[in-house]
């Protein structure tokens, strides 16, 4: 699934193609994708209308029209967008058409992204229960949101309604940065440590955009390119898989701390 970095390309992305442009046409491919909006909606919302700013909040992109409503994208597990003017994608599940000829096309190819419309962001934020942006987050909110949770800490920075933009992959190496094991009891963290995770998180999360969100592309120093069956510590020694809350988890028994 694609996770905050992803989301925030994808936001760049869209900013430097489909902005001020007026929608000629919108074609609902697969209506399976809609969320709490019909087609007749969607389309009377978005034909003859522009985007005029986008906002990622976690892993959701918000682009907002010049009718004071904001189309939500949220890209399931292989969900992106694709600008083009003669050539398509290959699974289009909605098409936005300009009137300058160029099209804007919501690939997803396992059909698991969703694509909705608000009137208000904040909102839809507040309805979905989702917690602080993980890049947006001060130090003292990330501090007070650990107060009295027990659960592990990886599960924890994975939970959207806790932190909202961070998966499996970037929680794997957030907690590898950190020196943290990710069976870790969160009410056993010292501030000193918490402040080591939530300085990693912005690190981590800032290198994976810069790098494209290309995990395998990351510094060696990195987890991520290592993480693999029989992949390698950066640091020396094997890496151990297994898997938490139902999610395969690598991490380094040598170099991650457990914390109970």
């Amino acid at each position: 699934m694609p996770e905050l970095p992803s989301v925030e390309i994808f936001k760049r992305y869209f900013d430097s193609t489909s902005l001020k442009q007026e929608i000629d046409v919108v074609d609902i491919i697969n209506p399976e994708i809609l969320a709490d909006v019909s087609e007749v909606e969607l389309e009377d919302k978005l034909q003859g209308r522009e985007f005029i700013e986008s906002r990622r909040y976690g892993k959701y992109l918000f682009v907002h029209l010049d009718n004071n409503y904001s189309l939500i994208l949220h890209f399931g597990m292989t969900g992106y967008l694709k600008y083009f003017k003669k050539m398509g994608s290959s699974h289009i599940r909605l098409l936005i058409c300009f009137k300058n000829g160029f099209k804007l096309a919501f690939d997803d190819m396992r059909k698991f992204g969703k694509v909705g419309l608000t009137k208000n962001q904040d909102l839809f934020i507040r309805e979905k229960k989702l917690g602080p942006d993980a890049l947006e987050i001060d130090y003292r909110t990330f501090e007070k949101l650990f107060t009295r949770r027990k659960g592990l800490i990886k599960p924890l920075l994975m939970n959207q309604n806790f932190i909202a933009g961070i998966g499996n992959l970037y929680a794997d190496e957030i907690l590898y940065q950190s020196s943290i094991h990710p069976l870790s009891r969160a009410n056993k963290l010292d501030k000193e440590k918490l402040k080591e995770i939530y300085d990693k998180m912005k690190i981590v999360l800032n290198r994976a955009i810069e790098y494209q969100d290309k995990p395998y592309s990351l510094p060696m120093t990195f987890l991520l390119p290592h993480r693999h069956p029989n992949g390698e510590c950066p640091q020396g020694g094997p890496l151990e898989i297994i898997k938490i809350a139902g999610r395969t988890t690598y991490f380094c028994p040598e170099h991650q701390e457990f914390i109970s």
